[in-house]
């Protein structure tokens, strides 16, 4: 039988967190693991005995061979098992300028590798942030939440951008709804398992009042009352994840600011700078009820008072015109001021909105 990874793993410069834990796991299989504790702090053993010291010598035997041959030196002097451990997690573990480099550097190149599955990357992250603390500076939420997403691979492209417009997003909700889908999920797969997630996950959570029927205990979003209200046509417009308000026509050249889209888009392809094809298209729910589908996403550049720029604009060849997401310039903490110039439709924005 082909030995595990916990026996096989070396230390080296940068793994010690992943190593230390293997190496408690491995001598605890052995039952070794009382001899990597201090003396003062080990009131139960008989360190005395031939026994002891046999056992503490195969212990020292065990980690220094785990140990890769360069940093073997820092182990050369310890004639116990402790002696060791202690050696080794002065060397790796103390908040030194060299080993906040070394996680630092970690922090900033922390990237998922194409084809990783989701579980091994949150492993990943996890140690990441367990360094991070170890070291002085640990990770708050937000910060924690901007690492994770920010480390995805391009096929996790859509839910993260679900992800990024959902309101009062946690790291806890991030995470669970990337793990329910896989890196081939493209487009709507992946959005219809993220959306189920989420409502999974704040049914569990929410304990506020609904703004349409103002009872407590769940989401406009989940109200049976607007439902049956929208069955009945007393509710205009149907809501998603991605869906947007507005229904009158509109020229090719014209941007209208709808406060009901979650993501920017628009039908003309020349106003692209950049575009990517989506596998799957995106299906988009639209205020009559229709379904159309979002077939590529890009970067669009526009002049409303200056020049700015548009991230993760959807087209769509079946919508009308093109739509500015309030939801998506609030994000980026742009201001938008409306005037009545061009029959009420004007708007200009404080910043680029890239």
């Amino acid at each position: 039988m082909s030995p595990s990874y916990a026996d096989t793993v070396k230390l080296v410069e940068d793994n010690y967190f992943h190593w230390e834990f293997n190496m408690r796991m491995k001598l605890s299989r052995k039952g070794l693991l009382a001899h990597i504790i201090k003396p003062e702090f080990d009131t139960l053993s008989d360190r005395s005995t031939v026994q002891w010291k046999t056992d503490d010598l195969k212990a020292l035997g065990v980690i220094a061979g785990d140990v890769s041959l360069t940093y073997q030196v820092y182990i050369r002097g310890a004639a116990t098992a402790a002696d060791s451990w202690c050696m080794l997690e002065e060397q790796f573990n103390r908040n030194t300028l060299k080993n906040r480099l070394i996680v630092t550097k970690k922090l900033h190149n922390f990237k998922m590798e194409s084809g990783t599955r989701f579980a091994v990357h949150m492993d990943q992250f996890k140690e990441i942030v367990l360094q991070m603390e170890t070291i002085g500076e640990p990770l708050d939420e937000t910060r924690q939440l901007v690492l994770l997403l920010g480390s995805l691979t391009d096929e996790y492209r859509m839910i993260s951008t679900v992800l990024e417009n959902a309101p009062n997003m946690t790291l806890a909700y991030a995470i669970q709804a990337l793990s329910g889908v896989d890196a081939s999920d493209e487009s709507s797969s992946a959005l219809q398992k993220a959306s189920v997630a989420k409502k999974s996950y704040d049914k569990r959570r929410f304990n506020g009042k609904c703004f349409y029927c103002k009872k407590t205990g769940h989401k406009e979003t989940e109200c049976r009352k607007k439902k049956a209200d929208e069955e009945r046509g007393q509710v205009a417009r149907e809501t998603s994840d991605y869906a947007f308000t507005a229904t009158s026509a509109m020229g090719k050249t014209e941007w209208l600011v709808d406060s009901g889209a979650s993501s920017h888009m628009t039908s003309v392809r020349d106003k692209f700078v950049s575009m990517k094809e989506l596998k799957t298209p995106v299906r988009i729910t639209i205020a009559d009820g229709r379904k159309i589908d979002a077939v590529a996403m890009g970067t669009v550049g526009l002049k409303l008072e200056t020049s700015v720029t548009l991230s993760d604009v959807l087209y769509i060849p079946e919508v009308e015109g093109s739509l500015i997401s309030v939801a998506k310039l609030a994000e980026k903490d742009v201001v938008a001021q409306f005037s009545k110039d061009n029959g009420g439709r004007g708007v200009s924005c404080g910043d680029d909105i890239s």
